[in-house]
């Protein structure tokens, strides 16, 4: 196995993009540092290297260096990149809801301000951050959205865009004081995750209501391809730009379609427009436990098409097809395996 001088230090590892980036880092031999909250839990982690390594799983995992503690706090963070060379800043809660905004935000942004700078009193020598989609605003009418819309940000009404907006103001602000900063804004990450958040909630939503889909177009990208193109990005010295990462823009329809596909199911027949989605959040924020949010109904009604024509050009880059990943997906969650 190779020697590798530079220790990379990761946050968020207990998380879905985070584990799958441990992983490809471990199998490289790269020495590593992962920071978690001493509360969280790494057994979903866990699961994904016995995924990815069978029964070398174990001794696999076996190689991280796990740390406890918490951006938001100064002293651990200081603590943890103690001697750390790369960062890949991950950590993140990914949510369309919007209680408590304020909470929500100041974890983002204040979390991301500790980590950069440590990062640049520890002299660090590369910083990638992940950012979001959500981070960015709307070009005009009929445009695919690039990484320019940065610029245009507008959504005042969710905490999370606003979060992740503010978070990777920092990180620029930080580059401006001289930190070498990767940033990449993935669109919906597709991949085995053996919770039930994030893009796996599609399928836990399709399996109750097979029959139902919305009426939106949305950007998605498979999780091998950002992790690959977070490393390459950092290996390669592609630094001091933000690139939108996304595989493929896709209809819901044709999402849920193929979901229900890769689960032997009929695809969806009934169509959900904006106005009774509306009018479904009312009744079911009165009567149900789970509240909707104006956030999610525009997501999942708008149409937003993303550019990743900047991330292929830079990288020579060919995406997996969403369709591929969707039936890794649905072999995992129905089966417990992926192909």
């Amino acid at each position: 196995m190779p020697t590798f001088a530079c220790m990379i230090l990761v946050t968020g590892g207990t998380g879905f993009l985070g584990a799958y980036l441990l992983a490809d880092l471990v199998k490289q031999g790269k020495p590593i540092r992962a920071m978690k909250r001493e509360q969280s839990s790494t057994r979903y982690t866990e699961t994904i290297f016995d995924m990815k390594f069978g029964t070398e799983g174990k001794d696999m995992f076996a190689k991280i260096n796990w740390v406890n503690g918490d951006i938001m706090d100064v002293y651990s963070v200081e603590e943890a990149m103690q001697g750390i060379e790369e960062v890949y800043h991950c950590a993140t809660e990914v949510s369309l809801r919007d209680e408590e905004p304020d909470e929500i935000i100041l974890t983002a942004e204040k979390g991301t301000a500790n980590m950069v700078n440590i990062a640049l009193e520890q002299k660090v020598k590369k910083f990638c951050h992940v950012s979001s989609v959500s981070a960015l605003g709307e070009n005009d009418m009929g445009k695919p959205i690039t990484e320019e819309a940065f610029d245009e940000f507008d959504n005042p009404d969710s905490p999370y865009a606003i979060g992740k907006h503010l978070a990777e103001a920092q990180v620029w602000r930080a580059h401006a004081e001289g930190l070498n900063v990767s940033v990449v804004c993935p669109t919906i990450i597709m991949g085995p995750w053996p919770g039930k958040k994030g893009s796996m909630s599609f399928f836990h939503y399709m399996k109750r209501s097979p029959k139902f889909y919305t009426t939106g177009t949305m950007g998605f990208v498979d999780v091998h391809d950002v992790v690959t193109i977070m490393e390459r990005l950092m290996n390669e010295n592609k630094m001091n730009e933000r690139y939108l990462v996304n595989g493929d823009n896709l209809s819901y329809y044709n999402l849920f379609a193929n979901i229900n596909t890769s689960m032997g199911m009929k695809g969806p027949s009934i169509k959900i427009t904006k106005p009774v989605l509306k009018i479904f959040r009312l009744i079911n924020n009165i009567f149900g436990k789970f509240k909707m949010t104006g956030t999610m109904i525009d997501h999942s009604s708008g149409q937003f098409i993303y550019s990743n024509k900047k991330v292929c050009e830079a990288l020579s880059y060919k995406f997996i097809p969403i369709k591929q990943s969707i039936a890794e997906m649905g072999n995992f969650i129905m089966n417990g395996t992926t192909k």
